[in-house]
């Protein structure tokens, strides 16, 4: 009953982020779901500077449920637009029977766009989040999420990705790999620019 109502509660949380510069995203493989949404900060406070700073949010039900939401900024380097980079922060926690665990990851990421002649726009990411012990509460340890992604635009508005991920959530009592398999999925994405 917990699990239904954990992710309807997420269902409800990630429609939030259904604002201009967002995506909300639904990835499966044989054994877990992961929702994810993003929203631009610029849609809250209708401050321009903003554009490149964003609310994220995402709850994977594997082995546990695991929940994050973090913030972030993203942009590109000048005089090279088909490169992205991303650093944010973002809290997560899991608990597993008795143990529970809580930690404020660092987050980076890179993404970049494959100019592959007479294909539609397809993307390229990396993303790591890492909290060492200090960053780690209650009985964890430390917290890993690794993930490689490729993402391509089929239709507007609307991408197709196949990723892997390798999720790690140590306890001081053991290590447990939460995750650590490939996954497909789709996501609305909505950007005016």
């Amino acid at each position: 009953m917990l699990k239904k109502i954990s992710l309807v509660s997420l269902l409800v949380a990630t429609s939030l982020f259904s604002f201009e510069r967002a995506s909300i995203g639904i990835n499966i493989n044989q054994d877990d779901v992961e929702i994810e949404g993003k929203s631009s900060i610029e849609y809250f406070t209708d401050v321009p500077e903003y554009r490149n700073f964003f609310l994220e949010g995402n709850y994977l039900n594997a082995k546990k449920n695991l929940y994050g939401l973090g913030v972030s900024a993203e942009n590109s380097p000048i005089n090279y637009q088909n490169l992205l980079f991303s650093i944010g922060l973002k809290g997560v926690h899991s608990s597993n029977g008795a143990d529970s665990f809580t930690a404020m990851p660092i987050t980076f990421g890179a993404k970049a766009r494959l100019g592959l002649e007479g294909l539609p726009e397809t993307y390229l990411g990396i993303k790591a989040d890492y909290a060492p012990s200090v960053l780690t509460f209650q009985d964890g340890e430390n917290y890993g999420d690794y993930r490689v992604e490729l993402d391509t635009n089929i239709i507007p508005n609307v991408n197709v990705y196949v990723g892997a991920r390798r999720v790690n959530t140590n306890y001081k009592s053991g290590d447990f790999k939460l995750d650590s398999k490939a996954y497909a999925g789709f996501k609305f994405v909505i950007d005016p620019r």
